[in-house]
């Protein structure tokens, strides 16, 4: 009778905490909503899978800031607490975040913000949103940007909030960003 009853608190235990942590081989539980990384003092959490929902997270005065730990929230809080930018939509997915009929330089005016086009005139800056096709598409923050590589950091990747990628360039020399997936990017107005 003992070891049927540990044998089911023991089954139980391990079920609860599957729900909660994740292990990360050799030595590492992360707990949904734990913080992995940070840029500029706003924190990247763990989010499980990408498939995972946690529900929505809005700010005190009701701003809508997206799916909790999903990489939409973390861009629109990130764009929140460093520029006080409120976004004038809440509409769609990560690939909705750029809009193709915006023309490269203009403003794309459901996330009030300049949208540009990766087809080799310009490089992101740091702070920018680069937009991911794909999908649902993907979402991150530009943290550097030279003439050989773009980085960035991301929310609900797995554990994995940082990325690169490698600029290459045409026969006419104009630079463009080798992962096809990449849309554009998304700039503050000076």
């Amino acid at each position: 009778m003992r070891i049927v009853v540990l044998s089911s608190f023991c089954a139980v235990a391990v079920i609860f905490a599957s729900l909660s942590y994740h292990f990360d081989f050799p030595f590492q539980y992360y707990k949904i909503g734990e913080e992995l990384d940070s840029f500029n003092g706003v924190s990247v959490y763990y989010n499980g899978t990408s498939a995972g929902i946690h529900g929505v997270h809005y700010t005190a005065d009701g701003y809508d800031l997206g799916i909790k730990w999903q990489c939409v929230e973390f861009v629109r809080r990130y764009y929140l607490e460093v520029y006080g930018h409120k976004m004038p939509s809440d509409f769609g997915n990560a690939v909705d975040y750029y809009d193709e009929s915006v023309p490269h330089g203009e403003c794309n005016s459901s996330r009030g913000l300049i949208q540009f086009k990766n087809n080799g005139v310009s490089t992101p800056s740091s702070g920018d949103i680069i937009v991911f096709d794909g999908g649902y598409g993907h979402v991150a923050i530009v943290t550097s940007a030279n003439i050989r590589t773009i980085q960035f950091i991301q929310q609900n990747v797995n554990k994995k909030s940082r990325g690169e990628i490698i600029i290459c360039k045409s026969i006419q020399e104009l630079q463009f960003q080798s992962d096809s997936s990449v849309l554009g990017w998304l700039r503050i107005s000076p």
